[in-house]
């Protein structure tokens, strides 16, 4: 005795029946080659129902076996790549071409939570687990999600109205309590979006891939959202996609937060931090001589002094792409779309008595109060400070990479200054109120074989006053 499921709407046997009894429902059996009869197609070894036969004989004819409706189906039978599942769990079947249409244009992942669908994940088996399901369903009756839309019943199996889910997604969106939230234009514009990110991804060659570090450390206790779908969403923007060459044992390739002494800023997290970061970029180092790195993308979050290091470890043959975190409340990184490229200047803000001392102050993201310097400034410094040429410095100012670029050409000529106007300095005290990317910017465009090296001052934590912290003297690039 023959018996359907109540899921799929095909033939399964007695066994997976027996399995499974609340879903599968006993029919009489039909006869072979009768109305019920199912045919094999030589196409793709699907079976099909009689009348799908009848329209194209040449391919279930000669040498093709003809199942009666209790033969049981082999779970690729069970719910084919055309078979479109409606609310209830009956099945019907979409053309071929149609259904690799949807399929190839949604990558084979859901549409909605972007789940790989052509294996199970979690056993790993062949398995294809996608389903076809519609926007507009494909009946005006009562009880078809979304059926009630003015789209001609003859439409309804096209391409245009289906989406690849998987089963989780499928029960949300067919669900009568949500068909509200999940309406036919919502459903269309998350068609839209997964399908052009999907061929935007596809259409990038191997010359886009970046090799993807990520540097993360306390700030004064903030919470980091920088998971690797963050990450495929910023390179996105640019064109590029990840190699997670770089990552380590743990989440992030430079992982600083495990180091104690981050709130005070004490010399022996800067020791630490600094030692850290020179341990884990040595791989880069490797990578980039071998010719495995060809392309960087930086996503920095850690305090200052911390990413002034970084610049001066990036090695600087491999072309880098930096990805502030924006401040704009949508926890993304990247540039802001609307920012306007904001130019900058620097000026000599004092004249010191020994012309081999020089100190820097970088003011961008707030002022350097050089009234509130350290005692060991003295008057035999002389002063430069660089600054917005046209607007006070305040947080969030370089939001462009237009604004990025101007920044580095100024800080270049700050050294350039101090170069050609300052022989004999030995090390420059510098007092920094940027941003990362900017922090990140200014090592890297510090030439160990021309310039002095930086001594590195911060903030003291609650305090106005600053202390040192480290030397770029000490990297190892």
């Amino acid at each position: 005795m023959p018996y359907r499921s109540a899921i799929t709407g095909r033939y399964i046997s007695k066994a997976a029946a027996a399995r499974h009894p609340r879903t599968s429902v006993r029919e009489s059996p039909g006869t072979s080659g009768g109305p019920g009869a199912r045919y094999r197609s030589a196409v793709d070894g699907q079976y099909v129902r009689a009348a799908e036969a009848a329209r194209n004989p040449k391919t279930t004819r000669e040498g093709l076996t003809v199942a009666s409706p209790g033969t049981a189906l082999s779970v690729d039978d069970a719910l084919a790549s055309n078979t479109v599942v409606g609310p209830g769990g009956q099945t019907r079947t979409v053309s071929e071409r149609v259904a690799r249409r949807v399929w190839v244009a949604a990558g084979g992942r859901c549409t909605i939570c972007n789940r790989y669908l052509l294996d199970d994940e979690t056993t790993g088996q062949d398995v294809m687990i996608g389903q076809l399901a519609h926007i507009v369903g494909w009946s005006t009756a009562d009880g078809s999600p979304r059926g009630s839309e003015s789209l001609a019943v003859e439409l309804r199996g096209e391409a245009d109205n289906l989406l690849l889910l998987c089963y989780d997604q499928h029960k949300v969106i067919d669900d009568k309590s949500l068909w509200a939230v999940y309406d036919a234009d919502t459903l269309r514009a998350m068609k839209r979006k997964h399908e052009s990110r999907v061929r935007g991804l596809t259409a990038m060659g191997h010359d886009r891939s970046t090799t993807v570090l990520r540097v993360i450390g306390n700030i004064h206790d903030q919470a980091v959202d920088l998971t690797d779908a963050r990450i495929r969403e910023a390179l996105f923007t640019r064109n590029r996609f990840p190699d997670w060459a770089l990552r380590g044992a743990d989440e992030y390739e430079v992982d600083l937060r495990p180091l104690p002494g981050e709130r005070d800023g004490t010399s022996v997290y800067w020791a630490s931090a600094h030692a850290h970061l020179d341990e884990r970029l040595d791989r880069l180092r490797t990578l980039v001589a071998k010719g495995r790195v060809t392309h960087l993308s930086v996503f920095p979050l850690a305090r200052i002094p911390v990413l002034i290091l970084l610049g001066t470890l990036l090695d600087d043959t491999v072309p880098v792409d930096l990805y502030p975190k924006r401040r704009d409340g949508d926890e993304g990184w990247g540039w802001t779309a609307s920012a306007r490229d904001v130019g900058f200047h620097f000026t000599r803000v004092r004249v010191g008595s020994n012309r081999t001392k020089v100190a820097l102050l970088v003011s961008v993201s707030g002022s350097v109060d050089r009234n509130r310097l350290p005692d060991e400034i003295d008057d035999s410094y002389t002063i430069y400070e660089l600054r917005p040429a046209d607007s006070l410095p305040i947080p969030g100012l370089i939001g462009s990479a237009g604004s990025l670029d101007a920044f580095s050409r100024t800080w270049r000529e700050v050294l350039a200054a101090v170069e050609a106007q300052h022989p004999g300095v030995q090390a420059i005290p510098t007092f920094s109120a940027v941003p990362a990317a900017a922090a990140v910017s200014m090592g890297r465009h510090l030439m160990r074989a021309a310039h002095p090296p930086l001594h590195i001052y911060d903030r003291v934590t609650g305090s106005t006053t600053y202390q040192f912290t480290t030397s770029t003297a000490e990297t190892s690039r």
